[in-house]
C-alpha cells in the first residue's frame, strides 16, 4: 500500500509527464502553421495576442492605481 506521499510524488511526476507532452504537441502544431501560413497570415495573430497582452497590462496597472486610492 503507498503512502499519501508517494501518490502525491507520483501525481506529480504524471503530471509533468501531460504537461511536457503537451508541449511538445503545441510545439509541432505551431511549426508547422508557420511552415504553410504566409508570414502575414501569421504575424497579424501574433500581433493580436502581443497587443491584448500590453492592453491587460495596462488595464492591471491602472485598476491597481484605483484600488490603492480606495483603499488609502
Amino acid at each position: 500500500m503507498r503512502t499519501k506521499m508517494e501518490s502525491a510524488i507520483e501525481e506529480i511526476k504524471t503530471d509533468k509527464m501531460r504537461n511536457f507532452r503537451d508541449r511538445i504537441w503545441f510545439i509541432k502544431y505551431w511549426a508547422n502553421y508557420v511552415k504553410t501560413h504566409s508570414d502575414k497570415d501569421w504575424s497579424k495573430g501574433q500581433a493580436i495576442l502581443i497587443d491584448s497582452q500590453f492592453q491587460s497590462a495596462r488595464d492591471f496597472y491602472k485598476n491597481l492605481k484605483k484600488d490603492k486610492k480606495v483603499n488609502e
